[in-house]
């Protein structure tokens, strides 16, 4: 068997991978997110939103029509305001707490400050400190935010379905060279630095950190005819 070693890879850091994972879980600023909880925070927001829209005072002037008035119909956006806020504006507090608490501020941030001040204005506007009230905006605006999270989330889930398919035949086994053997292991057992056997022809997969939770791609490597045997640049293994 025709042998081919590749040099001038130096071995990374096993635990980088490992310290880039840590890295973006404490500032992925959708940890605990999914696609369901944004669907459903929109829709019931959406419909909440819809009557404090139709009896906003600014909104009637500027269509020109008049709500039915009944007795405390003038609560109804002030409480119908703030169930959207509490229900569909909170996790975007929670997001800002985790931006700021890491000290990365961004997106939640941004947006809870802007919720928090529409809140905070019309809420005193109700009790007569204020002429303005937002009640409408607010709503508006969280329905928003949420119905773009919602998109984005499925955006994520379903690009990360394509990847999960992408590696669902990748082989659970390598074949490590150690001296003149060559020896059957498993991908956890492979390490930064390892000499693998690569047949001809084959996919190698790259794994961009130390262990296979960890993000990978797929290497196209022709070695012609003959098997090849590379020194891992990180972790390799062969499909």
């Amino acid at each position: 068997m025709d042998h081919m070693t590749h040099q001038g890879h130096k071995a990374a850091d096993p635990h980088a991978g490992h310290k880039m994972s840590e890295a973006h879980a404490s500032h992925d600023r959708h940890a605990g997110h999914s696609v369901a909880m944004f669907r459903d925070k929109f829709w019931l927001s959406f419909a909440l939103t819809i009557p404090v829209v139709a009896w906003s005072v600014d909104v009637q002037h500027w269509l020109g029509y008049r709500a039915p008035s009944f007795p405390a119909s003038n609560l109804i956006a002030p409480i119908l305001g703030t169930v959207v806020f509490v229900y569909g504006g909170l996790v975007f507090i929670r997001g800002a707490w985790r931006e700021l608490a890491d000290h990365k501020p961004g997106m939640m941030t941004l947006i809870s400050l802007a919720i928090t001040v529409a809140f905070g204005t019309s809420l005193a506007a109700t009790f007569g400190l204020f002429e303005i009230e937002v009640w409408w905006e607010l709503a508006s605006l969280i329905t928003i935010m949420v119905l773009g999270h919602w998109l984005e989330m499925r955006a994520i889930s379903q690009a990360s379905g394509a990847l999960n398919a992408l590696a669902a035949p990748l082989p659970d086994t390598a074949e490590r060279v150690s001296g003149a053997e060559t020896q059957t292991v498993p991908l956890s057992e492979l390490h930064a630095g390892d000499v693998v056997l690569v047949r001809p022809r084959r996919k190698v997969v790259e794994f961009a950190g130390s262990h296979e939770a960890d993000s990978r791609r797929i290497v196209n490597y022709r070695f012609g005819s003959n098997d090849a045997v590379m020194t891992c640049p990180r972790l390799l293994y062969q499909s």
